[in-house]
């Protein structure tokens, strides 16, 4: 069954690829969100086939939250790029209510995505038993270090936008995951201190894997955005600039934690236990 699974969504997320690229009114128009419901159910079927194991199995019904909470997520950072001003979207709204709506269900299956990669990830990672075991101290005063700089980080990206663009990868980090060990909700700073990188490297391998598929489909497509990032604009990749993937990885770091925080905050603790993303 997982096999069929599999193949129905491969051959559901190859039709919305075609019908993206081909650029066909009105129906490549809303074919981002059909188009990653089948990534997001291709990478959770592969799980299944070779792990016997997924994201989607472990969360059950739960795993529409997920979805819920990525347009939070995403918003945030269409905020902060009204002062960096680092990537610009090629579309026709009909109106801004339209372009709020259909923005928020695209933005929806960003958390889904990255976070089932991780998922396959950390299984392939936990085999292959490569990963370093190198422990960090944590302290009061570190953590409050931390915090502090991400706050600082956000009137630099508003005051200094063409100097400060990367830490819009950096800052919410900065700012979530020490809450989280804070509060003894899980954490990548937790995961550190204990020697644990299964978790981390997860994550951010499997929000590039995953980012490379949001920048391939949206080279032909239509919506679709392009970027312009000062300094380091160039050896581009689809839209994105060869050095813009490094963001991923970062970006990664701030979906899982922006997750637990939601989740630990507004009743999700029990989804965390079962969940073992979320866990060493």
């Amino acid at each position: 069954m997982p096999r069929v699974f599999l193949l129905v969504s491969i051959l559901w997320t190859a039709l919305w690829w075609f019908i993206a690229w081909s650029q066909v009114p009105l129906l490549s128009e809303y074919s981002f969100f059909p188009l990653w419901i089948g990534y997001i159910f291709s990478i959770n079927a592969a799980c299944e086939v070779l792990f016997h194991d997924s994201l989607l199995r472990k969360s059950g019904s739960a795993f529409l939250l997920f979805f819920v909470t990525s347009i939070p997520l995403w918003w945030s950072f269409e905020y902060l790029n009204l002062f960096v001003q680092n990537w610009h979207y090629l579309d026709r709204p009909v109106s801004q209510l339209h372009f709020v709506l259909q923005s928020s269900i695209d933005f929806s299956t960003v958390i889904p995505a990255a976070l089932s990669t991780a998922f396959l990830f950390r299984h392939v990672f936990a085999r292959s038993n490569v990963l370093v075991r190198r422990k960090f101290d944590m302290n009061s005063t570190l953590l409050i270090v931390l915090v502090v700089l991400g706050v600082i980080s956000f009137p630099l990206m508003v005051f200094f936008p063409a100097q400060a663009f990367p830490l819009v990868w950096v800052a919410p980090f900065l700012i979530l995951d020490p809450i989280n060990y804070a509060f003894k909700f899980p954490s990548i700073l937790r995961s550190f201190e204990r020697g644990k990188w299964l978790t981390p490297a997860s994550v951010m391998i499997g929000t590039l894997f995953t980012g490379f598929f949001w920048e391939m489909w949206n080279f032909y497509s239509y919506p679709k955005w392009f970027y312009t990032i000062p300094y380091v604009g160039f050896w581009k990749i689809f839209e994105m600039p060869l050095l813009g993937y490094g963001g991923y990885l970062f970006f990664g770091l701030i979906t899982w934690s922006f997750t637990v925080l939601v989740f630990s905050l507004f009743g999700g603790a029990r989804l965390l236990k079962r969940t073992a993303l979320f866990s060493e």
